[in-house]
């Protein structure tokens, strides 16, 4: 039977997959989404996946597909999500990025074993700050570079999905960081039972992690349910000194009205203290392996490992709501706030005399002996510190006559984002600083006319208007739906800064309007097809509006550039297969990039700064294929992806006056080929874990003269739970392992270069080479967690 099924299956050599009813991945997708009629049963649907054979006290099933790595769609446009099933079985310190490494889209390069640090995630070989990451309806990609800190959302525990829609976004998704396709995670609803739930976790690099969560059950005949989790995360840095710590909170409270209209309130805050790599070039790292980290002493000077601390704290919180108003009219809202404050370690050294405020040379007595002589040397502490404030809010409402759906919303968002780097003493104790945030305290520096000594100190201003139309008609008996659509953005930028500079005020607005068109044709009730054009975006970096100088000497770091807003145009051709056995989709895409940004990792005052170039035109395409079953052989559901990539630069790009020869070249951190192999194994007490996946060799540079090899991650989970034992509810003890044998090798290109070795431009010049820098694959860790609901 199982034979045939696949047969059925690779016959067309296509794959694919409608949707299941599952968490929306907007508050507004579940009302879009087509229902089916006559030609797609539900009762087969409700079933095999509303039906499984057991619940376990952390969301696990036993019965979604692929182990949850999969599951139906009916969007017309990739979608590949993870669900509770598998998240459940990662580390409980697991982050939204972590969990999506077997996706065929998705690569994820950790940085520590555990995701506390977070990770960095390429799709489509495009760099994370191309995704535009929606949590909870709020846009939590950092607003001046377009970052996503995984480890600033939510807890693994807490986790009830992540989906990732490579190369698009929905109509109504509100983000200005999406070239690359969109991502959205989303948090488990609080039950309608009173309940609790503890995790206990202990592992190499004397990790060690508790939560706790408590819920509500409902609260009366009120329609309100919650939930609320505190969990504490400390563990070594792998590498070398140094320690990882993370203090985390979720809530959620959800108020049902009626059938379909509900509105929530979600928070979750976060506060922690990492400890950042020295990361190596090739040659260093064919000499040193992983080692040649930070220094454990101060009298190292720069290389101390103090001076690279990252502490932050944040706090999201958002309310969507739905509301069917009747008369076919379904009103969606989301307001939000997103509230961050934390800094960056550096370290320079100064000398009296030659000490700057932006471009403007300022005294300051550097050793505290009362004078100021051009003699005198010091180790100065020179972390980027930032401040955030944004608001928004996103709503829409959606009119159904007959076959047709409208939809009409607008998203606005202000914010406020601080930079500055505030300058201080070392501390003489541990030759550390003396506070992290390097902004307060007795050993602040000040200069001779009495104020704080700032490098630098912007203001970032950006005020976001968007607003979408969208037409959505069902045809042919639900099988044929067609939708049109277009996004309107407005981005206003503000920059001032409080230190002198040439410019101390500069703006940018952008307008970008963002069509897009898709159909989506069920052929029958196990298969469709679907095809999907669009057009996204991504702001600018506010880093590319202002300039930043040296303390010790006011050199210019980064001048503003001509850096345009990115562009992207999308194909997408698709096929989906599902019975109550098998889920699969292969996704055929082409994208053309205009004003291509890279994103650079540079240090600037000894302090880690993202910068940005502009790297011309890019076209990427490729397909990408998944599959996966419910269970066979009683209790395995096992998963497979792959995915071939060709991305090549379209253009030479300017440098110093020259060209430098790109044209055609591969695409940085873009690997040609992908794959992932992905076996689950649960008889409902004991259950097993692997994934594995392949990524292909990547160019680090521009020339590609410098290339990373591939390389293999793997994972294995083991565990056995209990079913009820008095007051417990399927107390467990699962065991997590990675990288089983242990090896060292690079797992992603940190800093990518022009070219590594001296090549000579288009027009002659000569260009001299500098060598790319790497993260590497964190080895052989494992954790054992003990849990159990109550």
């Amino acid at each position: 039977m199982v034979s045939r099924r696949l047969g059925l299956l690779l016959a067309p050599l296509f794959v694919s997959i409608p949707y299941v009813s599952a968490a929306p991945l907007t508050p507004s997708h579940s009302s879009k989404a087509p229902r089916a009629k006559a030609h797609q049963p539900r009762k087969p649907e409700e079933i095999t996946v509303a039906a499984p054979s057991h619940k376990t006290s952390n969301g696990v099933t036993g019965q979604q597909a692929g182990g949850g790595l999969i599951r139906r769609e009916t969007r017309a446009g990739a979608i590949q999500t993870v669900t509770r099933d598998f998240i459940a079985k990662q580390s409980p310190t697991a982050n939204p990025v972590q969990v999506l490494a077997l996706e065929p889209s998705a690569y994820v390069a950790l940085m520590d074993p555990y995701g506390i640090v977070g990770g960095n995630m390429y799709l489509r070989g495009l760099p994370g700050d191309q995704i535009g990451w929606i949590y909870e309806g709020v846009p939590v990609s950092d607003i001046g570079s377009g970052g996503f800190y995984a480890n600033q959302t939510s807890d693994g525990d807490n986790l009830q999905q992540v989906s990732l829609m490579p190369g698009s976004v929905d109509l109504s998704t509100p983000t200005v960081a999406a070239a690359a396709g969109s991502a959205y995670a989303n948090l488990r609803d609080p039950s309608h039972h009173r309940e609790g739930y503890v995790n206990m976790t202990y592992g190499t690099y004397n990790l060690a992690r508790g939560l706790i969560r408590a819920d509500t059950g409902d609260i009366g005949h009120s329609g309100v349910r919650a939930f609320a989790s505190f969990s504490y995360t400390r563990a070594n840095n792998w590498r070398g000194p140094g320690t990882n710590m993370r203090k985390h909170i979720d809530f959620k409270l959800v108020k049902d009205i009626a059938q379909h209209s509900h509105t929530s309130l979600v928070m979750s805050y976060n506060d922690n203290t990492l400890q950042f790599s020295r990361w190596p070039t090739a040659s260093e790292f064919a000499r040193y392996g992983a080692g040649n980290d930070l220094s454990r002493s101060y009298k190292d000077g720069l290389g101390y490992h103090l001076y690279a601390l990252d502490a932050f704290q944040n706090l999201v919180t958002s309310a969507p709501t739905e509301l069917d108003l009747g008369h076919g009219l379904h009103f969606h809202d989301t307001p939000y706030l997103w509230w961050g404050s934390g800094s960056i370690g550096g370290a320079a050294l100064a000398t009296e005399g030659a000490t700057y405020s932006g471009s403007s040379l300022v005294g300051v007595d550097l050793n505290g002996d009362g004078r100021i002589s051009s003699t005198t040397s010091q180790l100065i502490y020179t972390p980027n510190y930032y401040s955030y404030h944004r608001a928004g809010n996103n709503a829409s409402l959606d009119w159904t006559a007959g076959k047709n759906t409208l939809t009409f919303g607008w998203w606005y968002e202000w914010s406020r984002m601080n930079q500055a780097t505030p300058v201080s003493r070392i501390n003489p104790v541990d030759g550390g600083p003396e506070n992290i945030y390097g902004d307060y305290g007795p050993l602040i520096y000040r200069t001779s006319s009495g104020k704080k000594w700032y490098a630098s100190d912007y203001n970032s201003f950006t005020q976001i208007n968007m607003l979408y139309l969208g037409d959505r008609i069902s045809l042919l008996r639900d099988r044929l739906e067609l939708k049109a659509g277009l996004r309107a953005a407005m981005v206003s930028r503000g920059i001032d800064s409080y230190v002198p500079v040439s410019d101390n005020r500069r703006g940018q607005n952008i307008f970008e309007p963002l069509p897009q068109v898709s159909a989506r044709y069920v052929l029958d009730k196990h298969s469709e097809l679907y095809v999907l054009g669009v057009t996204n975006f991504r702001t600018t970096n506010n880093s590319t509006l202002f300039e930043l100088y040296s303390p010790a000497g006011g050199s210019l770091q980064t001048a503003p550039s001509t850096v345009k807003p990115e562009y992207s145009i999308e194909e997408e051709l698709g096929y989906r297969y599902h019975d109550d056995l098998i889920v699969g989709e292969i996704s055929f895409f082409n994208y053309n990039f205009t004003n291509r940004q890279l994103a650079l990792n540079s240090y600037v005052n000894g302090a880690l700064t993202p910068m940005t170039m502009n790297a011309g035109g890019q076209t990427s395409r490729g397909v990408d294929l998944q599959i996966g079953t419910r269970p066979i052989l009683h209790h395995l559901r096992p998963y497979a992806s792959f995915e071939y990539l060709d991305a090549r630069i379209d253009n030479n790009i300017p440098i110093d006056g020259d060209l430098l020869p790109t044209r055609g070249k591969r695409a940085v951190s873009a690997p040609k080929y992908q794959a992932a192999l992905g076996l689950d194994w649960d008889d409902g007490s004991f259950f097993a874990n692997l994934g594995l996946k392949y990524i292909g060799a990547q160019y680090a540079t521009l020339v590609n003269d410098e290339k990373m090899p591939g390389y293999i991650n793997n994972n294995v989970t083991l565990g056995y739970r209990l079913h009820r034992t008095g007051f417990l509810h399927s107390p467990q003890v699962q065991i997590n392992m990675q990288n089983m044998i242990g090896s060292i090798y690079r797992n992603a290109v940190y800093a990518f270069t022009s070219n590594a070795r001296t090549i000579r431009g288009i027009y002659g010049t000569s260009i001299a080479g500098s060598s790319p820098l790497y993260t590497i694959q964190p080895t052989f860790a494992i954790s054992v967690s003990l849990s159990t609901g109550f």
